[in-house]
């Protein structure tokens, strides 16, 4: 939040974007600026008497008319300060946005603490250009000295941490109906991207992925709950418990309601028996019970 006395950035925004997104990500500064929306991708006719405290550029993949536009409204425009945000980021699109003149450089989807670090820089930098220093006392701009998150990052996490919002989501929700579009949207990608990204990170395919994580839970609600095996269905996710009984069979090789019949006895929860008469005594002699063969009998325990 601000106070009363912050001066609160106005950013003037291009949307260079590609492709259409359903993020809004000036909509994630409006709290804490105001924001003016270029109407084109230039400065040709915009009134700059207005003096916007910074140009706000928006990238999903950027090319070579894109950037070069950058390059011309930093020449039009060379006292207001740059910023460049994109989707799609490597060292090289960094360091050139640098040597371009970029006063700040950020890789979308935004993490909240970047949000932050940004704009408290973006309220140190307005204070220092509406109220510059009298005489020779000059204050120093407080830039964030900490590393960036990517660096501490491994490879794998960095590919992963575009996914977080996702695996909340999914974890929160994985018994309603979820589709890849709203949750390449989550990530500010597109659907193609989302998918490859997510099969790259987590070897499955977001539906797979889904389908694994309902199993699980029909698997402990079988083992712990005396639902019928119609409302586990629905509790897990599956319209249909027909097709949830066909899906559970070719998961676990049983129907759920053999699979609770084989790891129920007596009210006593067991992990699945192992399929070899000499690992299912094992077992019954271990636990003092009898061994059951498939028609429910008990058998001696020789």
């Amino acid at each position: 939040m601000m106070n009363a006395c912050s001066p609160i950035p106005h950013l003037l925004w291009f949307d260079l974007t590609q492709e259409d997104s359903s993020d809004d990500i000036p909509g994630q500064f409006a709290d804490s600026c105001r924001i003016s929306r270029a109407p084109g991708v230039s400065l040709t006719g915009l009134d700059l008497r207005l003096r916007p405290d910074m140009i706000c550029l928006q990238y999903d993949s950027p090319d070579a008319l894109g950037l070069n536009r950058l390059l011309a409204i930093k020449r039009q425009a060379p006292s207001i300060p740059v910023t460049m945000l994109t989707v799609q980021h490597s060292e090289e699109l960094a360091i050139w946005a640098f040597r371009s003149g970029a006063w700040d450089y950020l890789v979308l989807p935004l993490a909240n603490a970047e949000r932050q670090r940004y704009l408290r820089a973006l309220r140190q930098l307005c204070e220092l250009r509406r109220n510059p220093p009298s005489g020779r006392q000059k204050r120093p701009l407080e830039r964030s000295q900490e590393l960036p998150e990517s660096v501490r990052l491994t490879a794998r996490a960095q590919k992963q941490q575009p996914l977080e919002r996702v695996m909340q989501h999914i974890q929160q929700h994985f018994h309603e109906p979820l589709d890849q579009k709203s949750m390449a949207d989550l990530c500010n990608m597109t659907p193609i991207r989302f998918s490859r990204a997510f099969k790259d990170v987590y070897g499955v395919g977001f539906l797979e992925f889904v389908q694994s994580k309902r199993m699980e839970h029909a698997h402990d609600l079988l083992l712990n709950s005396q639902m019928p095996v119609s409302s586990i269905a629905y509790a897990s996710g599956f319209k249909d418990p027909s097709y949830f009984t066909r899906a559970f069979r070719q998961h676990y090789g049983l129907s759920p309601s053999e699979f609770r019949s084989r790891n129920s006895i007596a009210g006593l929860k067991l992990p699945v028996l192992p399929k070899t008469r000499e690992a299912e005594r094992g077992w019954s002699e271990r636990l003092a019970l009898p061994i059951l063969d498939m028609t429910g009998l008990a058998l001696p325990i020789e």
